[in-house]
């Protein structure tokens, strides 16, 4: 629903890297997931580290007032933006190659 409502060009997908930079388990989950996006939508699917975007969520909601349920509630959408937002700001070429 949310492809239709706003026919990207391409998906982001936020790849949960270790902190060595190494692929673990949830990161090859994700490239699948990646894998039936680009099939279903037939679309590029870029894949963007997601480490440390929790953090950055975080930090943005301690500098919003808001209260803990609150702040719960919006953690994921916040991090979503966040790796979205690094895509943005690295571009495409930058995000970590591989088809899905």
């Amino acid at each position: 629903r949310v492809v239709a409502e706003h026919a990207p060009d391409a998906l982001v997908v936020g790849l949960p890297l270790n902190m060595d930079d190494s692929e673990g388990p949830a990161a090859r989950s994700m490239r699948e997931f990646g894998s039936v996006l680009a099939a279903r939508f037939r679309m590029p699917v870029h894949f963007q580290d997601e480490r440390l975007s929790s953090a950055e969520a975080d930090a943005r909601m301690a500098r919003s007032g808001r209260t803990h349920g609150e702040k719960k509630a919006l953690r994921d959408a916040l991090a979503a933006t966040a790796i979205l937002e690094e895509f943005l700001r690295r571009g495409a070429s930058d995000a970590r190659s591989g088809a899905p």
